[in-house]
């Protein structure tokens, strides 16, 4: 029976139910009080025979719109049962019953948890009329979407301070550098994948009810983007091409050294979630984004145009290992709860909020002291001091995290900023080197 207690939460109510005819039907009720109770009422002209004694759906539905545009405060309930009706009055048999009320699950989290559910639902009709369904969009979009490529910019920018390093030093050859980019793109696209692949095997994207557009991971596996198979595919193609394009490097500028650094490139971003090592589930995920983003990038990048390792490109390194790092970092943040009930122990899921802040602080103070040294240490031109033009973004990263620490629908817009800040970073610091060598 619904009780009045219910009716007073929403505005609309109707009764959904298949008519003699078979086809669905539905009829608004109306509210009325009745000896001091909320009752529902048929309207005018519709006999009580109607819907007596039918299987329907009693919806109760409430939505505030607001002025500029869209709507708040949102709720709906479903109460599936028996109808009984005397005199107009209609009453409920309740065998079923499903409500969503926006101020206790927000409609990002609605949408998600809605959409698992619809999933299984048809895959359970999938079985049963031998039809296969999934999403479809075009594949282009589907292939966007699985390897997430708009991260790629975290390898573009090392590439590009790596390869600002050598033209400051005399060097640049714009072949070996578009071989160099493609090799480590595709390695990143095969971590992308991997990590999605392993996180969905080990639990952490499936236990992830509030995802956003940086964290959470790119859902393709979960929502029937990609299966399991095609996903290993593309994991697999993009490193076995990746590593091709090292060997060829290898072989053509440096045997041991360009050997070594793939071989870390590959071993970081495959064991990154992939067992049995799944270093980011032992609280080493931080370390290896930033060596691999860092040092293995700028270090491999530098030395495809010069075949040599130095000092001035393992510094130039450091900052932008860092920022990338704390891409990762900051968007761990949301994922906290879900990571540590799926037992991905990142450092987040070790922190209290406290340390989680001082960590980021450290961090990003340690990126803007590393940069002012280059040039104290007469390892690089004094222009690439305008790469700390980005510190108040930087501080707006961080005020940003303190404010909004554990929703992750308010650090949306500061997880964005924070990739901005480590690519205006990284491209300031890559364009110092270059200014720098032609001044």
């Amino acid at each position: 029976m619904v009780g009045a207690e219910d009716l007073t939460m929403f505005e609309q109510v109707a009764i959904a139910f298949i008519d003699e005819d078979g086809y669905p039907s539905t009829i608004p009720l109306l509210t009325t009080r009745l000896n001091g109770d909320v009752k529902l009422r048929l309207p005018k002209g519709i006999a009580d025979n109607w819907i007596e004694r039918k299987k329907v759906n009693l919806i109760l539905n409430h939505i505030t719109p607001i002025p500029t545009g869209g709507y708040t405060d949102r709720r709906y309930a479903v109460f599936r049962g028996l109808s009984r009706v005397m005199d107009g009055i209609v009453r409920v048999e309740v065998e079923r019953a499903y409500t969503w009320d926006e101020r206790v699950t927000p409609f990002p989290q609605y949408v998600e948890v809605s959409t698992a559910r619809a999933r299984r639902y048809l895959e359970g009709i999938g079985k049963r009329l031998g039809e296969t369904f999934k999403p479809r969009i075009g594949l282009f979009w589907s292939f966007f979407r699985t390897v997430r490529l708009p991260f790629l910019i975290a390898t573009a920018v090392p590439v590009a301070i790596g390869t600002g390093a050598a033209f400051y030093r005399g060097f640049f050859d714009p072949l070996l550098l578009l071989l160099t980019l493609v090799g480590l793109s595709c390695i990143h696209l095969a971590l992308n994948v991997a990590n999605d692949y392993f996180d969905t095997i080990l639990g952490a994207d499936i236990a992830n009810k509030r995802p956003t557009p940086f964290s959470g991971g790119s859902r393709a596996i979960i929502y029937g983007i990609v299966n399991m198979q095609e996903a290993r595919l593309i994991y697999t193609s993009f490193f076995l091409t990746g590593a091709a394009v090292g060997a060829y490097l290898a072989v053509t500028r440096g045997l041991l050294e360009i050997s070594v650094l793939t071989c870390m490139g590959l071993f970081l971003s495959y064991f990154y979630t992939a067992p049995p090592l799944k270093l980011a589930y032992r609280g080493f995920g931080e370390i290896a984004v930033f060596l691999g983003f860092g040092p293995v990038i700028v270090l491999g990048t530098y030395f495809v145009q010069t075949q040599r390792i130095g000092l001035d490109a393992i510094i130039s390194s450091i900052p932008i290992g860092l920022l990338i790092m704390l891409i990762l970092y900051v968007n761990e943040i949301p994922d906290t709860p879900y990571d540590r009930e799926a037992g991905k122990m990142t450092l987040v899921t070790r922190f209290t909020k406290k340390q989680a802040l001082g960590f980021l602080a450290g961090s990003l103070i340690a990126t803007y002291l590393t940069i002012l040294l280059i040039p104290l240490l007469n390892l690089g031109p004094t222009t690439i001091l305008i790469a700390l033009a980005s510190a108040p973004l930087a501080y707006r990263v961080y005020r940003g995290v303190e404010h909004n620490f554990g929703d992750p629908y308010r650090m949306i817009g500061v997880m964005s900023l924070n990739v901005k800040n480590a690519a205006i970073t990284g491209s300031l610091l890559a364009a110092g080197y270059i200014i720098g060598a032609a001044l």
